[in-house]
C-alpha cells in the first residue's frame, strides 16, 4: 500500500511538472509579440453542439493589458482595455459598462493572451491536446470554464475557442494577422458619446 501511495505521489509530481512545462511554452508563445491585430469569424454553439448564430469583426492586442475588440456584425459592440479600466460598449441600447481590469479578467480570456502578469496564469491549468493549448480554469465560479488556442508556422494566434461554465462554446476563427499592426494613441481608450447612459463599476 505503501509502494502504491509513493508512485501516486510521484506520477502526480510528473505530470504537474507537465503541465508547468506546458504553461511556460504557451507563454513563451504569447510573449513572442507586443503587438497583434488580426480579422476574425465567430461561430456559437449551444450547450449539445447545434450552432446558435455566427460573427465576424476585428481585434488589436498590445501589451500589456491592452486591447480593442469590435464586432460588427451582426449587431455592433465594443470591447476596450487601456491597461487600467475596461469599457464594454453597447451601440444599439446605448449603454457602457466600465469595470476594473482585475475585474474583468474573469470574463475575458484575452487579458491572459495580452497579459504582463505572470500571476494570473496560477489560476490555470494548461495542456496541450494535439496541436492546441487547452486552458482550463482552477475556479468553478469563473464565466470563461476553458479557453483553447493554435498557432500557425510562424506563432501568430490562427484559431482559438472559449467555453463558458453553462457549456456554451464559440469558436474563433482569425484572418489578416500582422503581430506589427501600426496602432493610434485612441486605440485603447474610450470615450462614451454623448447621451450614453455609463454604468461606472470602479
Amino acid at each position: 500500500m505503501k509502494k502504491l501511495a509513493t508512485v501516486g505521489i510521484l506520477l502526480w509530481s510528473v505530470s504537474a511538472v507537465a503541465l508547468a512545462d506546458v504553461r511556460a511554452e504557451l507563454q513563451q508563445k504569447l510573449a513572442s509579440f507586443d503587438r497583434f491585430s488580426a480579422s476574425f469569424s465567430q461561430q456559437v454553439f449551444d450547450e449539445q453542439g447545434a450552432p446558435m448564430q455566427s460573427a465576424q469583426g476585428t481585434m488589436q492586442l498590445a501589451r500589456p493589458d491592452r486591447f480593442r475588440w469590435h464586432t460588427v456584425s451582426p449587431d455592433e459592440s465594443l470591447i476596450v482595455s487601456n491597461g487600467n479600466d475596461v469599457w464594454v460598449y453597447d451601440p444599439f441600447v446605448e449603454q457602457v459598462s466600465i469595470a476594473p481590469l482585475e475585474q474583468a479578467i474573469q470574463n475575458t480570456p484575452f487579458l491572459l493572451i495580452a497579459g504582463g502578469d505572470g500571476r494570473r496564469w496560477q489560476q490555470y491549468d494548461v495542456a496541450r491536446q494535439g496541436a492546441d493549448y487547452v486552458v482550463t480554469s482552477k475556479d468553478p465560479g469563473e464565466l470563461i470554464s476553458q479557453f483553447s488556442l493554435r498557432f500557425d508556422g510562424n506563432n501568430r494566434i490562427q484559431r482559438f475557442t472559449v467555453i463558458e461554465s453553462g457549456g456554451q462554446r464559440s469558436e474563433f476563427t482569425l484572418q489578416q494577422v500582422n503581430t506589427k499592426p501600426a496602432t493610434g494613441a485612441d486605440t485603447f481608450s474610450f470615450t462614451p458619446p454623448d447621451g450614453v447612459m455609463v454604468d461606472d463599476q470602479r
